[in-house]
């Protein structure tokens, strides 16, 4: 990465960014990663991105041309004391490999050159993960996958684009070629660079317009990769988008083609199957409009522009980092802040200009306006620039004014042209919606309103029911028949006010702007138009049903009942749907595996992002627990961050109650939460105070129902300090929930059978979490069950894994393991999957495969903050580099160093790492590496002698091979 030739220039040194130093300096001031993220106006991911050396590109280093890094380089520098020139350092020629096969290994060990540089090797690793390179595959001199072929260069194109939604055509588009160009250049390049293009600007500015134009050049015939369009405006649920392209892009098991795709996917496996299918290798294209419907708008915990759904969020950082051939095309309002990290190479972002005058001007003429350059200059003026303000007003002469430039009277030019505070844009746009609702007839123009209250769309048949119902629902539109009410669409479809809205069929809808504008006209409650057009029955809201549904259209149609329950005020009947008809977090995460819809649904409670912004008419309890549950969804999703938010919003809330037990909970689960991102200390603060206000800490017990929270905080508590390394206290904890008659079940037995495995007790934590899984199987606690077969598969393998073990019987839990993640998508649970099927394919000497479960994983724990796994999964990865020969110890070298950063304050993390960074650098030939892999085991051993962890005397024994 010494110097970077560029087309017409001398080679000139690469620069890279210094994380090494970044990391030290926040060491030194004693802050946490989300400390300094939130300092610098960024988001926790990106800011670890830059703290990793992800941000490095082991060919072109790191470049600040984009201003976002310019900004965030000067803002590390301000908050930490740094100087740019400290980090942005030069890179000094690259030294000759000592070893030949160091030099085969692919970009991977050539990230790794420099032991520090654990980042950009794991970068390289990604990348291999996603189809670009194959380092570990071509160190063994191995086959793909057969699961993965790559396409044939000769193969005929088979993928027909699929229009899940139909983009909003303009009647009329001029200008914006250039961006069309380039738009259709990037969508048959291969590799794609950028990988994802986002096309921002206001409402209204011409972003879905030019991505249809884009779509229409590309046509509807085969091609050699597939087209999915998704519009969020149409449909904002994530859940349904990814099932959607799940189904397109993964064929079945010996399909021949796109055309047989596999039964629908359950939701822990929409997203996996999904990048599977995305990582083959063919150029596949996703179009998703109007993003913005599920990004945040900042503030409560969220970044502004951060994605709502962490699966969403996943994957398109997967394909900005590389996936395949993949590419996306995004339209949103808002900067897509998850994917800042990649703004010089995986993102580019197209913010469309106003028109100028004479494209405004051929616009407003294609409408049939007429006049002099003059007259057209004065509706440019008054629209300034603003592509949809343009063609409504031109619309609105051409139909109202007789085409007329002239007639539009100067005091309906000045109107528009004093919007000049606010949002001046979209109050132009309302001043000409404004005029055009006086000119409609009363009958379109409340077809067009009653239109506006659904955003996916509405067929004629649902139309036709709102005029049988008559009266107030009809509006103007009563005595209306199927003819009259043809009329009436085609005359608003040639007036560009609405638009089919999906392929082959007579449903029509609008842009977002005029239906906001019209919805505000109807005069009568929009639940009530959506109900009559819906033939939904009135909801029952007296009694619950028997039991929760679980046909995703009975879901969807008591979701949509919810919305409307809550947009008409009515928070007290919207919260029975939830908790008595849709089961609450019990039935909806537990039993579905919904994660998605209930963190939506939560957040419609919540009116937004801000968990403490549940509706003020409900109980305190009732506004404690949804909280508590919205944090139970992003935990399962893997947003800790927002997880932790919503807990402690509940325990702001909570904390008001009479009753201890809620406060005593949600203390207990933020401090579990805390675990999972790896602040043990904050944790074991948070659950001495939980056990104190139970009465169990100061031994004071009140009633059975404190005492029970007490034990469970008690039993956190032990597993927290076995983090630490305090095993003598975990230990003296884990023996006084025995003394207090606690029987160990569910998770306390499970942290229990964890810390005597840890001390290489086997026998002990497998018969104790056989015992478990029973009880918790007649409970009917499958997430327990799950968490306990990973437990039950380590424990199977000698010494945690790649010594040999019962590897047969490890993947039957493995399998057993994974059927709760694939129903649910716990994030948790599948990262303890992937580490036991990386153990057990080390064990089985499937090197390849080992390596690509623990990077996979490794890519999931980083993107979802989960601190301790990540470390983890790094050693496990180390050790099938490892295992490849000398050919991979660079790998090995940087991905064992990253595992040290990231053990953090988790002890037995910790020395593991320690361990097998010292291991790889005694494989090295260089003696400063030798000397440094002496300090590193010697360390090793005297922690795990510390913990009494068993692998102490092997830390001891490669010590003295080292001559230490």
């Amino acid at each position: 990465m010494a110097r970077v030739s560029r087309a017409g220039r001398s080679a000139e040194p690469a620069v890279r960014f210094n994380h090494t130093l970044l990391q030290r300096a926040r060491l030194d001031l004693d802050l946490t990663q989300e400390q300094v993220a939130a300092s610098i106006g960024v988001d926790v991911r990106t800011y670890r991105r830059y703290e990793s050396g992800a941000v490095n590109d082991p060919r072109l280093g790191f470049s600040v041309r984009s201003p976002s890094r310019r900004r965030i380089i000067e803002r590390l520098g301000a908050e930490l004391g740094l100087a740019e020139a400290e980090l942005l350092v030069v890179e000094a020629e690259a030294a000759p490999a000592a070893d030949p096969a160091a030099e085969e290994a692919g970009a991977a060990s050539q990230a790794a050159e420099a032991p520090d540089e654990a980042g950009r090797a794991l970068a390289g690793a990604e990348r291999a993960l996603a189809g670009e390179e194959r380092a570990l595959d071509e160190e063994a001199g191995e086959k793909a996958p057969a699961g993965a072929p790559a396409p044939s260069q000769g193969a005929a194109p088979a993928w027909r684009p699929l229009h899940a939604h139909t983009l909003q055509r303009a009647r009329h588009f001029v200008g914006r070629a250039e961006i069309v160009d380039r738009l259709a250049a990037w969508a048959d390049g291969s590799p794609p660079s950028p990988r994802v293009i986002a096309l921002l600007g206001v409402g209204g500015a011409g972003k879905t317009a030019i991505a249809e134009r884009f779509l229409q050049g590309l046509g509807d015939a085969p091609r050699p990769g597939g087209v999915l369009v998704w519009s969020f405006y149409d449909d904002p649920r994530t859940e349904a988008f990814l099932d959607q392209a799940a189904a397109y892009f993964a064929p079945g098991a010996g399909a021949s083609g796109p055309a047989a795709p596999r039964p629908q996917a359950a939701p822990g496996e929409q997203l996996a199957r999904l990048k599977e299918a995305l990582g083959q290798g063919p150029p596949h294209l996703l179009v998703l409009d109007g993003i913005e419907t599920v990004q945040a708008e900042g503030g409560a915990g969220r970044a502004h522009g951060e994605l709502h759904d962490a699966l969403l969020r996943r994957l398109l950082c997967a394909i900005a980092s590389g996936l395949g051939g993949a590419r996306a095309l995004v339209t949103s309002r808002f900067e897509l802040a998850d994917l800042s990290a990649w703004a010089e190479g995986g993102l580019a972002t197209i913010r469309p200009e106003p028109l100028c005058e004479g494209d405004a001007a051929s616009l407003l003429r294609r409408w049939g306006i007429r006049g002099d350059d003059g007259a057209l200059g004065a509706l440019f003026e008054a629209t300034g620039g603003h592509a949809l303000s343009v063609a409504v007003l031109g619309s609105y002469v051409g139909a109202f004014l007789g085409g007329d430039a002239g007639r539009l009277s100067a005091a309906q030019a000045a109107h528009l042209a004093e919007a000049e505070q606010d949002d001046v844009l979209a109050r132009r746009l309302s001043s000409v919606l404004s005029a055009y609702a006086r000119a409609l007839p009363p009958g379109e123009r409340d077809l067009l309103a009653r239109l506006s209250v659904f955003p996916g769309g509405a067929g004629e048949e649902a139309l036709l029911q709102l005029i049988r119902a008559g009266g107030e629902i009809a509006g103007a539109m009563a005595g209306w028949g199927a003819a009259e009410l043809a009329r009436g669409l085609a005359r608003l479809e040639r007036l560009g006010l609405v638009f089919a809205a999906r392929p082959g069929e007579r449903c029509y809808s609008t842009h977002p702007f005029v239906r906001q504008h019209f919805k505000s006209l109807l005069g009568v409650p929009p639940e009530r138009v959506h109900a009559a057009g819906s033939a939904a029955p009135p909801p029952r809201l007296d009694e619950a049903p028997r039991r929760p549904p679980r046909e995703r259209e009975a879901v969807d149609a008591f979701e949509a009942i919810l919305g409307e329950l809550l947009g008409a005020g009515r928070a007290g009947e919207a919260y029975d749907i939830y908790a008595l008809a849709l089961g609450g977090f019990a039935h909806l995460g537990l039993k579905l595996g919904d994660m998605a819809r209930g963190a939506r649904i939560l957040r419609a409670f919540a009116g937004g992002d801000d968990p403490r912004g549940m509706p003020a008419s409900l109980p305190a309890r009732v506004r404690a627990s949804l909280a508590y549950d919205a944090g139970l969804y992003a935990g399962a999703l893997g947003d800790l961050a927002f997880a932790c938010a919503c807990y402690e919003a509940h325990n702001e809330i909570a904390g008001a109650l009479a009753d201890p037990a809620p406060i005593a909970t949600g203390l207990r689960t933020l401090a579990y939460t805390e675990r999972l991102r790896g602040d043990l200390t904050g944790a074991r603060r948070l659950l001495e105070r939980s056990a104190e206000i139970a009465g169990g800490a100061a031994g004071g017990a009140r009633r059975a129902a404190d005492q029970v929270h007490a034990v469970r905080a008690l039993a956190l508590l032990a597993a927290v300090l076995h983090d630490l390394g305090e095993v003598d206290a975990a230990a003296e904890r884990f023996a006084r929930l025995r003394a207090l008659g606690d029987a160990p079940v569910a998770r306390r037995a499970l942290w229990e059978a964890e810390h005597a495995l840890a001390l290489g007790r086997r026998d002990e934590a497998r018969e104790a979490t056989e015992r478990n899984i029973a009880e918790c199987r007649r409970r009917g606690w499958e997430g327990h069950v799950a968490h306990g077969h990973t437990l039950l598969g380590l424990a199977l393998l000698d010494g945690g894994g790649g010594g040999g073990g019962d590897v047969a019987s490890a993947e039957a839990h493995l399998v057993e393991a994974r059927r709760w993640a694939a129903a649910t998508g716990e994030v948790e649970v599948a990262l303890r999957c992937h580490e036991l099927a990386a153990w057990i394919a080390l064990a089985a000497g499937r090197l390849d495969d080992g390596a690509r479960q623990a990077l996979e994983g490794l890519h999931v724990a980083e993107a979802c903050g989960f601190g301790p796994f990540r470390a983890r999964l790094a050693v496990v990865a180390a050790r099938c580099a490892l295992a490849r020969g000398a050919g991979a110890t660079a790998s090995a070298t940087a991905l064992a160093d990253s595992s040290v950063a990231w053990a953090g304050e988790d002890a037995w993390a910790r020395a593991d790492a320690l361990h097998w960074a010292g291991v790889a650098r005694a494989a090295a030939a260089r003696g400063e590496e030798r000397a440094r892999g002496r300090e590193l085991l010697a360390e090793a051993a005297a922690l795990r002698a510390r913990l009494r962890h068993p692998g102490a005397e092997a830390s001891r024994e490669a010590l003295a091979r080292l001559g230490g």
